[in-house]
């Protein structure tokens, strides 16, 4: 019994021996560190910093030149998500060695969308060797010339249509309608009246998109042509209502009252065409169809009503526009109409729209519809409103739908005011709402909170959070997406939300 005490004993003293060991050297080294220089800390982790963000560029980088076919394709939807364009040149080489159609139809798409001509010479060379490419390639370089307006590209947009090559005819027609002259408009006519295929659907289809192309171009060098069209009681309804537009648009006071017969007609397209072509006339006749057609019983009349006041800016059409906000059947007539509202700043609306954003009993959609719309149009007049709401629903986990949908609306606007916003979801537990702040960060930068947003990308608990994070300081984190400059920003921001209006 007495060894077994004795030994007890030998390895207590020893376990205690140990810790204290331990002890030393944890404090040992703790003081080491602490007494580095706190620049020198702060130096070794801006080294760290770095070389991830270069490992990670240098992966994109490596992926674009080296990749397979399927990793090209995701990156460059990723690339385009997050709105990065660092390798837009490495991207443009891509094309030009490729031999992969799907890798040329992305690259094609994503250039469109970013409005960067540097493949018009790419596109116009295979619409001029169309058959020597496949068919989906055509289509997209087809696409790319119209959303860039590249005119050089118009005489082979007329061959392929003189040709009838059906699979890349409604593709040319909208091309033509988008950067056409009025020699084109007339060329579309011509193509219109010799329409004769036997499949009556197929023609159908044929001369609908050849009259919206029409639409689109609205030259007086085919008025008569279009008065023809609208007056033709044997036409498509469709085809008809788009004439009446077009013919609208021209300009010329004769055709108001063609176009006030036609609102008087029993079919809802051709009023609802009519609208949209009266609309920028000013004369008393014009001005009293609008009115009547704010109280029209078919739906999308009114809503044409409520757009076209918007385009117009007619002030004198606030107060029917407020009483279809306010009252309207339809939901979706009373949606296009508080959006409507958030461009005039008529001082009755706005009382009207910030009060019923405060009334939670007004509905989800309406109160996310009005936060949308003044935000973008009016930023002034709801924001600190907007702003209460926000932090204070995302304290409440019974606001939780509320929140989520008010942060997703606020991150699609573009202004640095928000910043506040966008720091409380950002320091929200739940990733859900962490999302919704790195949303609002990409879009505005807010320089204040690159240090918060370095915070989740060094957290590797975040996961997917965090890699997104990391990207997010990758894009240039220095510079806003209008142009602001590091350097402008950290000097420091004192403007109010009211002078970073975007909207306006």
């Amino acid at each position: 019994m007495k060894n077994i005490k004795k030994e007890l004993n030998f390895f207590l003293k020893l376990s205690v021996l140990s810790f204290l060991l331990v002890l030393n050297l944890t404090l040992q080294l703790a003081a080491q560190e602490a007494s580095q220089p706190p620049s020198e800390n702060k130096a070794a982790e801006t080294d760290e910093k770095k070389k991830k963000e270069v490992s990670e560029f240098e992966e994109k980088r490596d992926t674009i030149l080296y990749g397979i076919g399927d990793d090209i394709l995701e990156l460059i939807k990723r690339l385009k998500a997050d709105e990065d364009d660092r390798f837009d040149a490495d991207l443009q080489k891509i094309f030009a060695e490729t031999k992969i159609p799907a890798i040329r139809d992305a690259l094609f798409a994503y250039f469109a969308e970013k409005k960067n001509d540097c493949l018009k010479a790419d596109a116009l060379m295979v619409l001029e060797n169309k058959d020597d490419n496949p068919q989906e390639t055509v289509r997209s370089a087809i696409s790319y010339i119209r959303e860039l307006a590249i005119y050089e590209g118009i005489d082979s947009l007329r061959k392929i249509l003189k040709d009838e090559e059906s699979e890349y005819r409604d593709l040319c027609i909208s091309a033509i309608g988008k950067i056409g002259k009025p020699e084109d408009a007339v060329f579309l006519t011509e193509l219109f009246d010799s329409e004769a295929s036997d499949d009556e659907k197929k023609s159908l289809i044929i001369k609908q998109n050849i009259m919206f192309a029409l639409e689109e171009l609205h030259t007086p060098e085919i008025r008569d042509f279009l008065i023809r069209v609208a007056e033709d009681t044997d036409e498509n309804a469709i085809i008809r209502g788009t004439a009446v537009s077009a013919l609208g648009k021209i300009g010329d006071e004769r055709a108001i009252p063609i176009l006030s017969e036609i609102f008087e007609d029993k079919d809802p397209i051709l009023r609802t065409a009519a609208i949209k072509g009266i609309a920028g006339f000013k004369d008393a006749k014009a001005k009293n169809i609008m009115i009547q057609a704010f109280k029209d019983s078919y739906y999308k009349v009114r809503l044409q009503a409520i757009q076209s006041a918007k385009e117009e800016k007619a002030e004198d059409a606030v107060p029917f526009i407020l009483y279809r906000a306010k009252k309207d059947p339809e939901n979706t007539v009373r949606l296009a109409a508080i959006e409507a509202l958030s461009h005039f700043n008529n001082a009755e609306a706005n009382e009207w729209l910030v009060d019923s954003f405060n009334e939670e009993k007004t509905g989800l959609s309406l109160r996310l519809k009005i936060a949308e719309s003044l935000l973008k149009n009016n930023f002034d007049i709801i924001y600190e409103d907007v702003k209460t709401a926000a932090l204070k629903a995302i304290s409440e986990k019974r606001k939780n739908k509320f929140s989520a949908e008010l942060g997703k609306v606020i991150s699609t606007v573009e202004n640095k005011g928000t910043a506040p916003i966008a720091e409380a979801y950002l320091n929200h537990k739940d990733p859900i709402f962490k999302s919704i702040g790195l949303d609002m960060f990409k879009r505005n930068r807010y320089a204040e909170l690159i240090p918060l947003v370095s915070l989740i990308a060094e957290d590797e608990k975040n996961g997917a959070l965090s890699r997104r994070a990391k990207d997010l300081l990758q894009l240039s984190p220095t510079e806003s997406k209008t142009g602001e400059t590091a350097s402008q920003s950290q000097a420091g921001n004192t403007n109010s939300p009211q002078d970073n209006q975007t909207g306006k």
